[in-house]
């Protein structure tokens, strides 16, 4: 068991250098789920030799072996990316926006077009433009895919939205490198197989009484761990899993297009009240009684005796 830990330990250290958490759980992890059958033959078969191959997994990684993994894993991603858009009928974030599409209803989808005018500052079609020429509406919100995945980079803010755009990198970069999974699964089975000769099946055939002791513990370990990777890649890895992953990744980025665009909010001001017609007769009154002059107490004296008179 040390011999395997050994052995697993300069893997496991490079994996946590793997910070970003969309590169390691996107992309590395479809590669190593590759791997997984040779991985169990290696510490299954050949746990004497865990020594050396310890040393040569360590060489490997340091010169960017898990890297080199992952970026296999996103290049064989994204390629049979285009080959299932092409099969859907386009980019499932572009295919929500169309009117013809049911994934929102036509309320909805209006709402949503008119708030990404304004965002975009960008006329949408209408029901009959789209009909009438559904590859410029479909440039349109193509275009309003790339504004909201530029948009949505803060993976703190839109976490809901980041998880799902692991998920579908992971269902879709395992699907691009399920041919290499499965021959690996294969080539495993084949090598239990043949790395003694065929001539040994023939005895151990006749003097085989049960799976145990036709197979020993580390084939029989082997061969399970390839043939459930391959019910993994048959089951898991399929286009239907890619295609409800990109179409739930695809309908949340749009739906963050009324959240980008609430304005901040800004801090209340005291807004001044209109004159209204009292107010001003009001200050009108203040004004006249602050310009008349001040009349003295002798001239008010003055006018009384001459009305008693």
């Amino acid at each position: 068991m040390t011999d395997g830990n050994n052995f697993l330990a300069p893997m496991a250290k490079a994996i946590g250098q793997f910070s970003d958490q969309y590169e390691r759980q996107a992309r590395l992890f479809p590669a190593l789920l590759a791997l997984i059958p040779l991985l169990v033959l290696v510490l299954s078969l050949y746990r004497e030799k865990l020594g050396l191959l310890s040393s040569v997994v360590s060489v490997l990684t340091m010169c960017g072996g898990l890297f080199m993994l992952s970026e296999i894993a996103r290049r064989r991603g994204k390629a049979k990316e285009q080959v299932l858009w092409n099969m859907w009928g386009g980019a499932p974030s572009t295919q929500v926006l169309r009117h013809s599409d049911a994934t929102f209803d036509p309320v909805s989808t209006k709402r949503y077009h008119s708030t990404l005018e304004k965002k975009m500052n960008l006329s949408f079609p209408s029901v009959s433009e789209e009909a009438a020429d559904p590859h410029a509406a479909d440039a349109i919100y193509t275009s309003a895919g790339h504004m909201l995945r530029d948009a949505t980079r803060d993976t703190k803010k839109f976490g809901l939205l980041f998880k799902d755009n692991i998920s579908y990198g992971f269902r879709r970069n395992g699907f691009g490198l399920k041919p290499i999974g499965v021959a690996i699964c294969f080539g495993s089975i084949i090598w239990v197989v043949i790395r003694h000769g065929l001539s040994v099946w023939a005895t151990r055939i006749h003097g085989a009484t049960d799976l145990e002791s036709f197979l020993s513990g580390e084939e029989l370990t082997t061969v399970t761990a390839a043939l459930t990777m391959l019910l993994v890649w048959f089951c898991y890895f399929t286009e239907q899993t890619v295609r409800e992953a990109a179409f739930s990744y695809a309908q949340k980025l749009i739906l963050t297009c009324e959240s980008l665009a609430i304005p901040p909010k800004t801090p209340r001001s005291v807004k001044e009240k209109p004159l209204t017609e009292s107010s001003s007769v009001t200050s009108e009154s203040m004004k006249t009684n602050l310009a008349a002059p001040e009349k003295s107490p002798s001239s008010t004296r003055k006018r009384r005796d001459s009305a008693k008179k």
